[in-house]
């Protein structure tokens, strides 16, 4: 099996979820000596971490249907003798599907789907996910049933939960350097979600429940971690709106997350929509109690009042009142916190990347 090789594509620029599983499993599957290849874009955070874990290669994608980079993939394809191609993200779906089309060598195509999206009704989207594709790894049950609603074979579809670094999140961790560096009092609470200010993550209801939570208790201070192309609208229209401009602080992308996470007493996860959440994973596995919103794949992650608190999406004051009953109830707090230390562990990345390593076996038929 280690004689496969294996290309991966990632078309993304920035740094999300997807990305770190990318490389997590290009990591774990260089441990175990598989030959693998990485074409994503010039200079991107991927770029920079698969360095010494695979063979990278810089190719600039400008969206799914750049014939320039389908060829250069073909080329890839058949001079590097890809046995399987693994692709990363919507426009490498695409990108990567038609370069294995054309290309001379005919490899094994998988797709990973991330987001719990309908697919679009229209023949292109019809011809990605049913021609030439022989397995579609589905991050969680959620995203399975959408796609079996939209028409897609039982057997095409295996789900692989997402995994994490539990390690990395769950040792004894400093964050103090954040209290001063963020402007933070140590002795108030602080409440925190992070995610990328995207549509689906929904901070609207998330600004609007720390709304109520701050009038009931005057000391919570608030944490945006995270970057996207709403952070102008959720600053100038939304936080001004509600005159919390004090109060809610946007860190911009980070990169030291169990740092956040040391120094968080609530960690929330607001989506309307979403496929499963490593964050809220991440959350549980520094101790952090989670309410989040019962929606996507969350729910294969936290079981209310188990191991976290559910709500339902887009309910502002579902959530208010879930965040102030965390902060008020400390047994309540401490027995999630601890039951979601115990529960995170079957989301390791170690997991994630043993499942992948079988599918690929299944499907080149070792």
């Amino acid at each position: 099996m280690q004689g496969l090789k294996i290309l991966h594509v990632d078309t993304a620029n920035s740094w999300r979820g997807g990305e770190q599983q990318t490389l997590s499993l290009v990591a774990g599957l260089q441990e175990k000596g598989y030959h693998q290849i990485v074409v994503c874009q010039p200079g991107s955070l991927l770029f920079q971490r698969c360095q010494g874990y695979a063979e990278v290669i810089p190719i600039r994608m400008r969206g799914e249907w750049d014939i320039i980079a389908t060829w250069k993939l073909s080329q890839i394809i058949e001079s590097k003798g890809v046995h399987l191609v693994h692709l990363h993200s919507s426009h490498a779906h695409a990108l990567g599907l038609m370069a294995a089309k054309i290309s001379k060598s005919k490899p094994k195509v998988i797709v990973s789907r991330r987001v719990d999206f309908h697919l679009r009704k229209n023949p292109i989207s019809w011809i990605k996910y049913r021609l030439g594709i022989d397995r579609i790894i589905a991050v969680s049950n959620a995203i399975k049933q959408v796609l079996l609603t939209d028409g897609i074979r039982q057997d095409k579809i295996t789900v692989v939960h997402d995994g994490i670094d539990v390690e990395r999140f769950s040792r004894n961790i400093d964050g103090g350097y954040l209290y001063h560096e963020l402007g933070l009092n140590p002795c108030h609470p602080i409440i925190g979600i992070i995610a990328a200010l995207a549509p689906h993550k929904d901070h609207k209801t998330f600004l609007q429940a720390c709304f109520h939570v701050k009038k009931n208790n005057p000391l919570v201070q608030f944490l945006i971690v995270g970057d996207g192309k709403l952070r102008g609208k959720l600053q100038s229209k939304i936080v001004k709106g509600l005159n919390m401009e004090k109060d809610i602080i946007f860190t911009g992308f980070r990169d030291d997350i169990p740092q956040i996470l040391s120094i968080l007493n609530v960690f929330v996860a607001s989506s309307c929509l979403e496929g499963l959440n490593t964050s809220i994973l991440e959350a549980q596995a520094a101790g952090v109690p989670v309410i989040a919103t019962k929606t996507g794949g969350i729910p294969e992650i936290i079981h209310d009042e188990i191991n976290g608190l559910l709500v339902p999406p887009q309910d502002t004051m579902s959530l208010a009142e879930g965040i102030i009953c965390l902060l008020e109830d400390k047994t309540l707090a401490g027995r999630l916190s601890t039951r979601g230390r115990e529960n995170v562990g079957k989301f390791s990345k170690e997991a994630m990347i043993n499942a992948t390593e079988s599918i690929y076996q299944r499907v080149m038929g070792m």
